[in-house]
């Protein structure tokens, strides 16, 4: 623990700073909390009681007590308190019961990331060491408590599945690798199922969430066949209208332990909002580099794997040898990766820390100090899980947020209160999504056996029990209904292709999806991995390999990358005097036409022409359509001129696109994009589609708010202070592409919408 008062301590240092621009400052909030409830009230175990005691001599917070009592009186619960309020010690204390109680019961732990199962089980093992019952059973059943996931080694599966009491896993193992096996490998596990946890609920959301709602479904059918009724105990620091989304996750009713319940202690915590003449990159590296300098611990969030790798990359390049506590954190890195740099993190031999998104969730990384958000983050979920990884343990913390040159960024650094004053967002499942409901329909019926009458519909779901009526009445004939290994078929993650594996040499360095291979690891790209540089040289789409060599420059690497959208039907559809707005299934089609390689200077030194045999990536989904119909359009070109119409066009979409976030939600950068173009009959089109394999119905709760989204981006681009019609980053300017771009033109275009 750091002997510096932090919040003074950062003040200071963000006023030695030249040129920064200050848009928000408010004053520091708490410390709050200190509610108790005595141990011995709640009805746990006394051999249990006496353990909580010593470690909780105060007693347990308000919310704990009131969670446990609900879970011991089989209560299906979802507790919603804040970051660092002692969420495990909720699920782990009626499952520590319930084996005092009976020595055969069983529970089973989900979480949303490997690395959060290996945080959390080394802290179950340290608990059960300390109750001699569970202790001598662990003595001579040394896998009683077990993670199982991809990382289980082979040779110690089936001694796991004998003995595992404790299961901890992640959506995809139980999907993939538990489920099917039910009989006979887990069938003594589930006739003992008693408590079911689904930790960092809120990260279940759009295609992803929608995938773990079915199998969870599945898992209740599995619990039922061996005769088990488990309750189900879900977590989250940020989530909105937790019951219900619970709810709709499970198919179960749920109580909710909410914030109104919070009896913790938080930490004095304060932020800032900042930006300067620098690029929001530079000015974000500067000072947690700064920060971490001074002594202090810091966590800064990059908005992309590529971004967190490129500010690795300049420290290295730096040529400062005494900079062995900066690392980088994200997707694709080793198991042992990770952990070493949690470990550094815990330990402080590790001071700063650039990362994605991937340090949001609950992993212990002990208690930082700083956390610099590069890039405003793209949701209100995420910028509290961000925040609260400081000010833990009634510590003090501090928040930098520096906006992204971005529209929507800008926007709300224009109105600093208005984001902190944003709930939040509602989680998106859709739960009829054709795809997934047909590809998880085949696997609840090869899990009972391949026979449809076995199927449990009430646990599975009214979408199934459509489809189980359909398939009886011979009306669905599809290709999954025939598979005789339904599961593989099926990425939970993204119901797109399976990842590719990351090769130099004889290594394996990591790990790839579909997605981010036409964005990093292209043919001729420099892909980077800790900061070190590596050129790929090959993609092998058969074997899904993608081949590197090491790269010893510092050059970066963009590809351009075009798409067709190809409109299958409207279904919703809002006609006016010359537009249309519409909800509609497309298809969207991406393939790179070109790569440029630049200098750290930004000059060009090497261009490649053409896709370079990469394949184009095709993607079914859902969006809503903003169709300019012939005759406004012909007037926009007639008023505007045929070079800034198209112009206007273009930047309109961008500023749809940014600013959406503003208008619905949860919106994460990746789960959406955008389109335009004139089409051949003369009308104009936008797109805004969600990014996922059939789309959760994101983008199209935008039909009902286009007209505010159309205002706000009209707000944006009149309120921008930048100089010249041709616009900025934070309005219209296309950050990817230079093209000729007009404020003037795209104020008439917006105005006319």
């Amino acid at each position: 623990m750091t002997a510096i008062p932090v919040i003074s301590h950062v003040a200071k240092f963000v006023s030695e700073q030249s040129d920064l621009a200050v848009h928000h400052d408010p004053a520091a909030t708490g410390p709050t909390g200190g509610s108790f409830l005595p141990v011995s009230s709640i009805g746990l175990h006394s051999g249990l009681v006496s353990l909580l005691e010593s470690d909780f001599p105060s007693g347990f917070y308000r919310h704990q007590g009131m969670a446990i009592g609900q879970i011991l009186a089989g209560t299906n619960t979802v507790v919603a308190t804040q970051t660092s309020s002692g969420k495990s010690l909720i699920y782990s204390a009626p499952v520590f019961d319930a084996i005092l109680r009976d020595q055969d019961a069983c529970a089973l732990f989900i979480y949303p990331q490997k690395a959060l199962a290996n945080d959390q089980y080394s802290k179950l093992r340290d608990t059960a060491m300390r109750i001699d019952v569970v202790a001598k059973r662990i003595a001579s059943r040394p896998h009683m408590i077990s993670r199982y996931d991809g990382s289980t080694p082979q040779g110690h599966r089936n001694e796991v599945r004998e003995q595992v009491q404790i299961a901890l896993t992640n959506p995809d193992m139980l999907h993939i690798g538990i489920l099917q096996h039910h009989d006979p490998k887990w069938a003594r596990f589930f006739s003992r199922l008693r408590y079911v946890i689904i930790d960092e609920c809120h990260e279940y959301r759009g295609i992803f969430g929608t995938n773990v709602a079915y199998v969870l479904r599945r898992l209740r059918q599995i619990c039922e066949l061996h005769g088990s009724s488990p309750t189900f105990v879900a977590t989250s620091a940020t989530i909105r209208e937790p019951r219900e989304h619970l709810e709709k996750l499970t198919g179960l009713p749920f109580v909710e332990v909410g914030p109104e319940n919070d009896g913790s202690i938080q930490g004095k915590k304060k932020f800032w909002m900042l930006s300067s003449g620098d690029h929001f990159y530079d000015l974000g590296r500067k000072l947690a580099l700064g920060l971490a300098k001074q002594g202090l611990s810091v966590l800064a969030f990059c908005p992309s794997r590529v971004a967190a790798e490129r500010m690795m990359a300049r420290v290295l390049s730096s040529k400062d040898d005494e900079l062995p506590y900066v690392k980088v954190y994200r997707a694709g890195l080793s198991a042992e990766e990770r952990e070493s740099i949690e470990a550094g993190l815990r330990d402080k031999s590790v001071r700063l820390v650039f990362s994605t998104s991937a340090l949001e969730l609950g992993i212990d990384i002990g208690a930082l100090d700083v956390v610099v958000c590069i890039g405003l983050p793209s949701s209100m979920m995420s910028l509290w899980q961000r925040a609260g990884r400081v000010a833990r343990a009634g510590k003090e913390g501090a928040i930098i947020l520096i906006p992204a040159d971005t529209p929507i960024d800008s926007y709300y650094a224009a109105h600093p209160s208005e984001l902190f004053a944003k709930e939040n967002e509602p989680l998106a499942l859709n739960l009829t999504n054709r795809r997934v409901v047909y590809c998880h329909y085949a696997c609840a019926v090869n899990e009972v056996g391949g026979v449809d009458d076995r199927l449990h519909l009430d646990s599975l779901g009214e979408a199934i029990k459509t489809v189980a009526e359909l398939r009886a009445s011979g009306a669905l004939d599809d290709d999954i209904f025939y598979r005789s290994d339904p599961h593989s078929e099926v990425n939970i993650r993204s119901m797109g292709e399976g990842s590719y594996s990351l090769e130099c040499g004889s290594d394996k360095i990591g790990e790839i999806d579909e997605f981010h291979l036409l964005r990093e690891a292209y043919r001729n790209a420099i892909y980077r991995h800790g900061g070190v540089g590596y050129r790929v040289k090959d993609v092998i789409k058969g074997k899904k390999i993608v081949r590197l060599d090491r790269e010893y420059s510092w050059n970066e690497t963009s590809p351009f990358i075009q798409k067709q959208i190809r409109l299958k039907r409207r279904n919703s559809v809002a006609d006016y005097a010359e537009l249309t707005i519409a909800t509609a299934d497309i298809d969207v089609t991406e393939y790179i036409v070109a790569v440029v390689e630049k200098d750290r200077s930004g000059k060009v030194v090497q261009q490649w022409q053409g896709s370079a045999g990469m394949p184009a990536h095709t993607l079914p989904t859902v969006a809503t359509q903003v169709m300019i119909r012939k005759g406004m359009w012909d007037d926009a070109v007639l008023k505007l001129g045929s070079r800034q119409a198209n112009s206007a066009l273009a930047s309109c979409e961008r500023l749809l696109s940014s600013l959406f976030p503003t208008i619905s939600g949860p919106c994460d950068i990746q789960d959406f994009s955008s389109y335009s173009e004139v089409l051949k009959d003369g009308n104009a089109v936008i797109y805004l589609y969600d990014n996922v394999y059939d789309g959760v119905d994101l983008t199209t709760g935008a039909f009902d708010k286009i007209e505010d989204l159309i205002e706000k981006s009209l707000e944006r681009l009149q309120s921008c202070d930048c100089k010249e019609d041709i616009g900025c980053f934070r309005c219209i300017a296309n950050p990817r592409v230079d093209e000729p771009t007009s404020k003037d033109a795209t104020i008439r275009l917006l105005q006319m919408l």
